[in-house]
């Protein structure tokens, strides 16, 4: 029968070991490869400029404690003292950002000669600068201003209350000025992540005009001149609406220091 049919049974002999030699490739692909496979690690999520959390975070400064933080940047370090008494929930978010490493690789995106240079959007990562003035921590914070403690008069108050400021009488608030920092912002209550330094005081007219509208939170107290070199860099108006440093101007990292 064989004999006879001896090219039918070839081809079913050979059907039958192609089958087997199939059945033990996919079981060593699957015992080795696959599981090789399922223990690569897994994707690094991007870095960039997603980190954003839904609300703010609750405050949890130690009491009696002093805050610093050392800002390291491409041009040198600057210590600044945090004013954790006049601005609790501030002092407390730039904090937890700090934390988070939030900061860590931005840039100084706004920088206006004589009056601010402003930091502390994450959209200064990635590489369209028409976004920057817009980063944030996908929350917002209330101000923490007492115009009673500025000495602001009532014309001056009358005025923020139309723009709908307020104030807080609860709070001790330090007045801006010369490397003070304060919290950058679109109206009352919309804080997140951006701050300024300020590079002078109330000998100008519109430092002036900034008091009561933002919250200072600190002050640069170690190494000034650093601050300096940043304020004295040249200024690129091409590539915003503000005018802005025109090389990079990058917080390396921010470190908290208590005492």
């Amino acid at each position: 029968m064989f004999k006879e049919n001896k090219e039918f049974w070839i081809y079913i002999i050979g059907t039958i070991i192609l089958f087997v030699i199939l059945i033990f490739g996919m079981k060593s692909y699957f015992n080795s490869s696959s599981l090789a496979l399922l223990l690569l690690p897994p994707l690094k999520q991007p870095s960039g400029v997603t980190l954003v959390y839904d609300t703010p975070p609750v405050i949890n400064l130690v009491k009696d404690t002093d805050y610093f933080a050392r800002i390291k940047t491409n041009k040198g370090d600057f210590v600044i003292d945090l004013f954790e008494k006049s601005a609790p929930n501030t002092v407390n978010n730039f904090i937890y950002l700090a934390s988070q490493k939030y900061y860590d690789g931005t840039k100084f995106h706004r920088l206006i000669p004589g009056l601010l240079i402003q930091g502390g959007s994450r959209n200064t990562l990635n590489s369209d600068p028409n976004d920057d003035a817009f980063g944030g921590p996908g929350y917002v914070i209330d101000d923490e201003i007492n115009w009673d403690s500025l000495g602001l008069d009532q014309a001056t108050k009358a005025e923020l209350t139309t723009e709908g400021y307020s104030s807080n009488p609860k709070l001790t608030s330090v007045d801006v000025g010369k490397y003070r920092i304060a919290m950058a912002n679109a109206g009352a209550n919309t804080s997140g992540s951006q701050f300024f330094i300020l590079l002078s005081g109330l000998d100008n007219p519109d430092v002036v005009k900034l008091r009561g509208k933002y919250t200072v939170f600190a002050e640069v107290i170690g190494n000034r001149e650093v601050v300096d070199q940043l304020a004295s860099t040249p200024i690129n108006n091409q590539l915003s609406g503000d005018p802005r440093p025109d090389v990079d101007l990058v917080v390396n990292s921010v470190e908290i220091i208590q005492n």
